[in-house]
């Protein structure tokens, strides 16, 4: 326990040193200088931290035979890309609170006013894939109403940072995600005010409804379809990925009809399979875009069950 204690300690100034380094540059030089300095040195860091192989076997778990070796290996090469590259705009924001505005185009803002316009609020259901922390930015930026809900470490000073000194200059509001119950109320009462709460549907290490990730089994949180059923809000799927030519584009899709069949727990689970098997398919179309460095997929299993059956 006091190794564990220890470890933590020193990973967390590791990662406040960096930040506030990567934090410190953009501010002094032009962001196509500070792009060319700063990805060879966190590319390395990243490569460092997660070793590519264990990308490559994530992939491999989840796609099985789909994708030939070598092409696993080129997409594991593009995750780790992608990922630098998103953490660059990032510190470019937070130095910069105006950069979203000019690097990033918007598709579909039509269907983000159309559930506004209901009243009920909007649930912004997102992913770890793509750009995900400057996608309240670019919607704050224009002056939207943004909430995200999002797990605070235990380290006091990188607490410290995600809740006070981001949020301004990423145009929006943290929800802490702990304790439930404190944030179940600040998000309904945000959903209230007709505001936008941004949650990641594709947080699949713990949850009470049953449904298939990739052909298997996990347990995903029922947080954003019961949230979504009790206030009347507009559950709006939206992300930020980085097109074919190299820009950075923010689509919101339309919004997803919840089925509502008068028996809350099948509502429930009905939904929140429907939703499961969307991200399914956004990080289908885009899979060197997803978070493969963190998560830990199963080992493949051949005999998969079908997405019809979810």
């Amino acid at each position: 326990m006091v190794f564990k204690k220890s470890y933590q300690w020193i990973f967390y100034r590791f990662l406040e040193g960096i930040f506030l380094v990567f934090l410190g540059l953009p501010r002094l030089l032009p962001p196509d200088i500070f792009r060319r300095v700063s990805m060879p040195l966190l590319s390395f860091l990243i490569s460092f931290l997660v070793p590519r192989r264990r990308i490559v076997k994530n992939l491999g778990a989840a796609f099985g035979e789909v994708y030939s070796e070598a092409s696993k290996k080129g997409l594991a090469k593009g995750v780790q890309e992608h990922f630098v590259r998103n953490l660059v705009e990032c510190f470019l924001q937070v130095a910069q609170p105006d950069h979203v505005r000019k690097t990033v185009t918007v598709q579909g803002i039509e269907h983000l006013d159309a559930a506004l316009a209901k009243g009920n609020g909007v649930i912004a259901l997102g992913a770890h894939i793509g750009n995900f922390v400057l996608v309240g930015a670019r919607l704050g930026v224009e002056g939207y109403p943004f909430h995200t809900l999002f797990r605070i470490p235990s380290d006091p000073r990188i607490g410290t940072i995600i809740c006070n000194y981001l949020p301004p200059r990423l145009h929006q509001r943290v929800i802490p995600s702990r304790p439930r119950r404190a944030a179940v109320r600040q998000i309904l009462s945000a959903l209230k005010r007709n505001e936008i709460v941004f949650i990641l549907g594709d947080n699949l290490k713990k949850g009470k409804v049953q449904t298939l990730f990739f052909g298997q089994r996990v347990f995903s949180p029922r947080g954003p379809v019961s949230l979504a059923l009790r206030s009347g809000a507009a559950v709006v799927p939206l992300y930020l990925i980085r097109n074919y030519q190299g820009g950075m584009e923010l689509i919101i899709e339309p919004e997803i009809c919840l089925t509502r069949n008068g028996r809350l727990s099948e509502d429930i689970t009905q939904n929140t399979r429907h939703i499961v098997g969307y991200l399914e398919n956004l990080i289908r179309r885009y899979p060197d875009q997803w978070n493969w460095l963190t998560v830990r997929m199963r080992s493949y299993q051949k005999e998969m069950v079908t997405s019809s059956n979810r």
